[in-house]
């Protein structure tokens, strides 16, 4: 009986269907502590192995931080995005509000609140699949993979 279940385990498909994926990433609610975990939980072990992507910008415009990634694998497909975190100097930690996928690649956009956007922002911090970053900004509030 257990050898019967493990072959069909090992059948399954590991792919999660687009419209159940954009469900998952769109209620996916990581901790800063636990992202790693939290998202694999919220939104399967298999896609977020699959995430693969460097980041290649940042932008602060007011009360909005906008972070660029270049993906590649099946996210570069997907018209959804993993959720990822920022946490700023004033240690507001915030989820994306939304993903705009295009081309290979997904800009994440975060609203920061009005008292973080009167404050200074010399950098945040990103938690993303496989990966945390701090991003020392420019004084225009920007940063760029240079090459």
């Amino acid at each position: 009986m257990c050898a019967l279940v493990v072959m069909l385990a090992l059948r399954a498909p590991a792919c999660v269907p687009p419209d159940e994926l954009a469900r998952r990433t769109a209620t996916s609610r990581p901790t800063w502590r636990n992202y790693q975990e939290d998202i694999k939980a919220q939104i399967g072990a298999t896609p977020v192995a699959q995430w693969r992507g460097t980041l290649e910008a940042a932008q602060r415009d007011g009360a909005t931080v906008r972070v660029t990634c270049r993906l590649a694998g099946p996210w570069a497909q997907r018209r959804s995005a993993v959720p990822i975190l920022l946490r700023e100097p004033r240690g507001g930690i915030h989820r994306n509000q939304r993903a705009e996928c295009r081309d290979g690649r997904v800009t994440y956009v975060f609203q920061i609140g009005e008292d973080a956007a009167r404050a200074a922002l010399p950098w945040i911090e990103l938690k993303y699949p496989h990966g945390e970053k701090r991003l020392v900004l420019f004084e225009d509030g920007s940063w760029k993979v240079t090459p």
